[in-house]
């Protein structure tokens, strides 16, 4: 799910946003400007792909595997106490680079994260994982034939994927134009790319036999002093291949990850999620309680406050996802009772559609044959899977300086126009 992809690149966020009022370029060494010279002249391409792709064969995780444990207040506390002090320094050592680079007057657009808080994957990996539910729910919603219980496995599918990609550590950034194809289970192809650099934007695309996915990736954040909130405005859309072509259209909620700099860091969502079928005229509305004291006051007895819980209803009355009160339950236009936990599980009408410990994801494995652009291709990638960060961190910010010149040649190009 793409807010949690926000919320691992927080820090990269705040501290590698690139200025547009800011012209000064970084001096390069005369390795680097040799690389550019032979970009410029069509000579040289981002990623490498003469020694062949870095192919992994990722296993599911499930937040217990990647480090977190439940807290009933907390959402879910991470306990790696290594990564977390790793982090913690590489902060700490970018607020240090940060104040020199404004001090001596510095550009602030060539702060490079450390790769030594980096997972070993880029985002656009990332978005294929929001994807390995689809195979159990999409097939569900294809074969049933009333709207609202297809509407129960939309919920079902989306929830489910919450508590995928929890990894606190920092993906790689894709460059503009990267991309990823991979494979869900034995026969589901899916592909991502990144469509723009400022604003950073991935999109995913799944075709199967029964239905198509598709998801768009931009991220709101809110900075504070040792915490970040994020929330994606794009969208994930459902086209079911049946005689309806029954359209689905989630909304995403807010995600919130605390304990940057002090304390244990841990993650948990707030907000509503919507999910519109927009061929049957149905909405399904889920509030998510991460301790906001008016969804507690509104929503939640005192035995609730849990922040992974959360309630939920399915309606065609459209006037209804707008209310925070209890009466919304007590409505003649509520058509199903939602209810859960999204590291646990969702019950419809008291039926459970989704356990963590039953349904599991499908693996994605990455293409053989993939296109030239491709993550699996990236010089920096490769060398921090081999587990050398030196030459890691050495490619990576060469690849960081050669898009930032490419983006100067077409601003440049764009103004002569």
């Amino acid at each position: 799910m793409c807010i949690r992809d926000s919320i691992n690149t927080a820090i990269g966020i705040i501290f590698t946003m690139e200025k547009k009022d800011i012209e000064e370029e970084k001096s390069l060494t005369s390795e680097e400007k040799k690389l550019l010279k032979k970009l410029e002249k069509g000579e040289l391409d981002l990623l490498d792909t003469s020694k062949g792709p870095i192919n992994k064969d990722p296993k599911y995780q499930t937040y217990t595997d990647m480090g977190y444990e439940v807290h009933p207040k907390e959402g879910l506390l991470y306990r790696d106490s290594e990564t977390i002090s790793r982090q913690r320094k590489a902060i700490l050592q970018l607020i240090k680079t940060l104040g020199s680079n404004i001090l001596r007057g510095k550009s602030l657009m060539n702060i490079s994260m450390p790769v030594s808080i980096f997972d070993k994957a880029t985002m656009l990996q990332r978005a294929a994982i929001d994807f390995t539910y689809a195979p159990i729910y999409m097939e569900k919603i294809y074969e049933t034939e009333d709207p609202v219980d297809k509407m129960k496995y939309a919920v079902a599918f989306y929830v489910a994927g919450l508590h995928l990609n929890l990894s606190q550590k920092k993906p790689f950034n894709p460059i503009w134009g990267e991309t990823y194809q991979g494979r869900i289970g034995e026969d589901l192809d899916v592909y991502c790319e990144q469509i723009s650099h400022h604003p950073a934007i991935t999109f995913a695309y799944l075709d199967a036999p029964h239905y198509n996915l598709t998801a768009k990736h931009e991220y709101s954040l809110k900075i504070y002093p040792n915490s970040a909130a994020f929330r994606c405005n794009g969208y994930r859309k459902i086209i079911m291949k049946d005689s309806a072509r029954t359209t689905y259209l989630i909304k995403y909620p807010w995600a919130e990850s605390k304990g940057f700099m002090f304390g244990l860091p841990s993650f948990s969502y707030y907000g509503d999620i919507v999910i519109k079928d927009k061929t049957n005229k149905i909405y399904a509305m889920l509030r998510l309680h991460a301790g906001k004291k008016s969804f507690a006051e509104a929503w939640f007895k005192k035995s609730d406050v849990r922040n992974d819980f959360f309630k939920g209803l399915i309606t065609k009355n459209k006037a209804l996802l707008k209310d925070s009160s209890k009466k919304v339950f007590y409505s003649k236009d509520m058509l199903s009772y939602i209810e859960g936990n999204w590291i646990d599980y969702v019950m419809i009408d008291g039926e459970k559609y989704w356990e963590i410990d039953k349904q599991l994801p499908l693996p994605v494995k990455d293409a053989t044959n993939p296109l030239p652009s491709d993550s699996s291709f990236r010089d920096d990638l490769k060398a921090f899977i081999a587990n050398d960060e030196v030459e890691a961190q050495k490619q990576k910010e060469i690849m960081e300086d050669i898009q930032r010149n490419d983006r100067k040649q077409r601003e440049k190009y764009v103004k002569k126009k």
